[in-house]
């Protein structure tokens, strides 16, 4: 196997990593967040939730900065690829890095 093979597998493994945990995440936000307080549901009596779920909010955290520490390591081993093997540059890589931390931080600072 070569050098350059090596590397887009390392490269499509831990892109394929990182797109996983970001699904996931959506997974757990989709939990974590409050529910809608929809006046039908509240005229029903349906208990709704108003805050989010502190457990389920720090699961989302740690899942979001695994997914960015991923992100960060494939990004350094794109730019090792692209200088010394001459492999195209993957747009997804740093797109996924820059939406890990912005919601990283949203979800310290603003949650």
């Amino acid at each position: 196997m070569t050098k350059t093979k090596f590397l887009q597998i390392i490269l499509t493994i831990l892109s394929v990593a990182g797109w996983s945990l970001a699904v996931y995440a959506l997974l757990v936000f989709g939990d974590a967040r409050p529910d809608r307080a929809v006046g039908y549901f509240m005229s029903k009596g349906v208990e709704v939730r108003l805050n989010w779920d502190p457990e389920l909010t720090v699961r989302l955290e740690y899942v979001i900065w695994a997914c960015a520490a991923i992100s960060f390591v494939n990004l350094g081993v794109n730019f090792y690829a692209q200088t010394s093997k001459k492999i195209g540059f993957w747009i997804n890589i740093p797109l996924l890095l820059m939406v890990s931390i912005a919601a990283g931080l949203y979800i310290r600072y603003v949650i």
